[in-house]
């Protein structure tokens, strides 16, 4: 079952979206339309529905963060549905081309994505649109190809999934963790306020929030670098740190997912 849940803050409609066998959602996504600008297209179990729901929106064109299937999951049905252009970094673009096979805990949240394409962002100029205009910034980290996109008259972060929470206890096997943090480092030195964070959205002192993330990702960090340089291994380092792996996640993510997988991040870059 499909769950779409539309609100507005400030001329941004903000779309929740979300699928489960049974009930509600555990995890869910957002969309964002502001100006006629679709930020980010949600994932493919959604597809049908969220093209229905944007039927009445007047939309020109479509913007990926990064290519990760919960944002970039219908970006051939949305171009179908609304004959608009979709853009996205010139990494974005080959990697949407050609889709990795998921693992299992993400299939069933969201959904396997297909191939589809997009035109490449020159990165360097701002999208401008009737009544903004919105910097773009490479943030990687999270993934390789992650972009933000700022808008400093409102003091406006769309911030993809840089943020997610101010604490977090799993990783992808591929996120960078001191990418991270440089990325949130580049991003605090903006002047914003609203932090339109494409899972958890931060209406009032987004900023604040995003340093938090900050100081918890460096904390982190040089915890596991301590113990590293003790000679301790990954999973002597899980241990003497007291960290918990979440058994189920890491399961159906086949390694995919885990804490494990924050500790090894770290580890990689020292």
């Amino acid at each position: 079952m499909n769950f779409i849940k539309k609100s507005n803050l400030e001329g941004v409609t903000l779309y929740k979206l979300g699928s489960a066998l049974f009930g509600r959602p555990k995890v869910s996504v957002y969309s964002f339309l502001v100006d006629n600008l679709l930020i980010d297209t949600g994932h493919p179990k959604i597809g049908k529905d969220f093209a229905q729901a944007l039927k009445s929106e007047v939309i020109d064109r479509i913007i990926l963060t990064h290519h990760h299937e919960d944002h970039s999951g219908n970006v051939e049905a949305l171009k179908k549905a609304k004959g608009v252009p979709v853009y996205a970094s010139p990494l974005c673009c080959r990697l949407i081309e050609n889709p990795k096979r998921i693992e299992p805990a993400r299939i069933m949240s969201w959904g396997q994505p297909k191939k589809a394409t997009a035109q490449a962002l020159d990165l360097t100029e701002d999208i401008v649109t009737s009544n903004y205009r919105f910097k773009i910034l490479e943030t990687p980290g999270h993934a390789i190809d992650q972009i933000s996109l700022y808008e400093a008259d409102k003091g406006w972060l769309f911030s993809g999934d840089i943020f997610v929470h101010h604490y977090i206890k799993a990783f992808m096997k591929d996120e960078d963790m001191l990418e991270q943090i440089n990325s949130i480092k580049k991003l605090l030195q903006l002047d914003f306020d609203v932090l339109f964070c494409n899972h958890q959205p931060v209406f009032k002192n987004g900023k604040a929030r995003l340093a938090s993330k900050l100081d918890f990702l460096e904390s982190f960090y040089h915890s596991v670098k301590t113990e590293y340089t003790k000679g301790q291994s990954p999973k002597q380092i899980m241990k003497s740190l007291q960290l918990k792996e979440q058994r189920i996640l890491k399961f159906l993510s086949l390694g995919q997912l885990s804490q494990l997988n924050m500790v090894t991040s770290a580890i990689r870059s020292f």
